[in-house]
């Protein structure tokens, strides 16, 4: 699979439903294997976008999720953590294009905290400091997202893998516990704040902030930002 962005194309890093079978909630049901979803790392629009993105130490990528049930279990990306940038660990910004998500937010390894978020086109979500996260299309559509990420680290995925996912999966029945978690808190449903912290509103795409990275500093400095990024996540 390929995307345009401007006059550039780019080809997909695939992720097979097979590489997802440790963390499903029914990976017996997989069947014949198929591409669970698409990733473009590492993506912009002209050449002196590239080299902008790069010299800011950030990343924009695009997550193509087509529409597809494991069992009773929604696609779903693997879920993973960030590690430390000092004291607290760095944050992502996702944005949906198409489609509807849910971002699937916990808080540290121990997990106090489940929070999830259902967001649809032109929303932005700010996953704060020490949040794992899985993102789940919860649509018989195709869910398209972009994300704003810093470039000096590598995903954790083991503690995911390690308890076989998040600790709710999200089912044609609704939300499911994960008995591999001996504590699980209450899932709390939230909305995303982001005005604040991006400088955009839910019509002006994510990728704008080409022409202004000092916007995305949370990225890379997420100590300075930390309270403000954990406030973003509203539950009323």
């Amino acid at each position: 699979m390929k995307i345009r962005m401007g006059d550039l194309v780019f080809e997909a890093e695939i992720r097979w439903v097979e590489d997802l079978k440790p963390v499903l909630a029914y990976p017996e049901e997989i069947g014949k294997n198929f591409p669970a979803y698409y990733m473009f790392r590492d993506v912009y629009k002209e050449k002196g976008d590239k080299e902008k993105i790069a010299e800011h130490g950030v990343r924009y990528d695009i997550t193509y999720i087509p529409p597809a049930k494991i069992g009773k279990e929604l696609i779903k990306t693997y879920g993973h953590y960030h590690p430390k940038a000092n004291s607290v660990s760095y944050p992502e910004v996702y944005e949906v294009l198409e489609g509807k998500a849910i971002y699937l937010l916990q808080r540290d390894i121990e997990v106090s905290r489940v929070v999830a978020v259902f967001a649809e086109k032109g929303d932005k979500v700010i996953i704060p400091p020490d949040y794992g996260h899985v993102t789940i299309n919860p649509e018989d559509k195709p869910l398209k997202m972009a994300n704003w990420v810093s470039r000096n680290f590598k995903s954790i995925y083991e503690p995911y893998t390690e308890r076989r996912g998040a600790c709710y999966y999200y089912t044609t029945d609704g939300w499911l516990k994960n008995e591999k978690y001996e504590q699980i808190p209450e899932l709390e449903i939230a909305k995303c704040d982001f005005e604040e912290i991006l400088g955009l509103s839910k019509d002006e795409e994510m990728y704008s902030l080409v022409d202004d990275l000092k916007k995305l500093d949370f990225l890379n400095n997420p100590d300075k930002y930390a309270e403000k990024l954990e406030k973003t996540l509203r539950v009323d």
